[in-house]
């Protein structure tokens, strides 16, 4: 033994003695031929075996956390990213990182500016209202209006809508502070347009609105992922594209924190939204900036404007039913 630890005879058994009197028991059986365990001594020995491993397993995955491999991400999102966004990070989040337990809560994005800044959540994926002095945030999505509209209204058919067009139309939004975001993007347009969309009805389910849509009971509008959301007796019809605000989806932490999932998270997150310009889809002579996100293994490409798929290329744009130049 003593050669193993490549110490002297002596001295370790000055080790043991020094240990015996430590604990207050007899570890070893001296005798002149042999020295042998005692109960004491081997019951310390299988204990302090599985300790030892223990404290490995311990190390081990304490080293793993510092690297983002293992913990807990608990993270805030908007009902609207959850068609595009959250399912496409999170699944591959949890394939890269499985023993990184995800946590999610769908919230306004005015709650996770609250419960983020508060450290109840450590990552939002939200609408930019607040300012970024308390948070690191990308930009992941920007993606233009739509008008969902029963698909026997006398707009159905139209190539595409003018704000003018829905003066006299009823809308149905989300309640006041959920619906925040959107009525300050359209400000603007409709201060231009000329107009004043009366509000008939506010409810905050996404489906909710869209089966009152259904019904004939008003028009709704929505950044263009809810195309993704399909419903019997709904369509959907792009705004003129002078006529449509453009709604942005953040990815944001704060500042402070820099543990290692969440980081690993925003790095992702990052390189998985790439900008891109689509040479095809212009408005006019005026071509717009967009995003072409290609989520892991680059099956999702998108063209024209930002989040739509293949089958989707018809009914973005007036003036191009096709598009030959996706930026790459």
């Amino acid at each position: 033994m003593a050669e193993r630890l490549r110490i002297t005879q002596s001295a370790l058994s000055q080790q043991i003695s020094k240990l015996e009197q430590e604990l207050g028991v007899q570890l070893f059986d001296r005798t002149r031929r042999r020295v042998s365990l005692t109960d004491a001594g081997r019951s310390l020995r299988e204990e302090g075996s599985i300790a030892l491993k223990q404290l490995t397993l311990a190390v081990d995955m304490a080293k793993r956390a510092a690297q983002g491999h293992v913990g807990r991400l608990t993270i805030g999102f908007a009902d609207a990213a959850a068609l595009n966004v959250p399912p496409t990070l999170t699944s591959e989040f949890a394939r890269r990182y499985p023993g990184v337990n995800l946590i999610l809560h769908e919230m306004i994005s005015a709650e996770q500016v609250e419960v983020l800044r508060a450290g109840q959540i450590q990552i939002g994926l939200l609408r930019p209202v607040f300012d970024n002095e308390d948070f690191e945030t990308a930009l992941l999505l920007r993606e233009p209006y739509v008008v969902a509209i029963s698909e026997i209204h006398r707009l159905a058919t139209s190539e595409v809508i003018r704000l003018t067009e829905l003066a006299d139309q009823g809308l149905i939004t989300t309640h006041r502070i959920k619906a925040r975001y959107v009525h300050g993007n359209f400000q603007p347009y409709l201060k231009r347009a000329g107009i004043h969309l009366k509000v008939v009805q506010e409810v905050n389910e996404l489906r909710a609105i869209l089966g009152l849509v259904a019904g004939g009971l008003g028009i709704a509008l929505f950044p263009q992922s809810i195309t993704r959301l399909h419903l019997e007796g709904v369509v959907y019809r792009p705004l003129h594209p002078n006529d449509t605000p453009m709604a942005e989806m953040l990815i944001a932490k704060r500042a402070d924190d820099r543990a290692a999932t969440v980081m690993r998270f925003m790095d992702m997150a990052k390189k998985s939204y790439r900008p891109g310009r689509c040479r095809d889809h212009v408005a006019g002579k005026r071509r717009h900036p967009i995003r072409r996100v290609e989520p892991f293994g680059g099956k999702d490409r998108h063209c024209g404007y930002p989040s739509c798929s293949l089958s989707d290329i018809s009914f973005h744009s007036p003036v191009s039913r096709k598009c030959s130049s996706m930026s790459r």
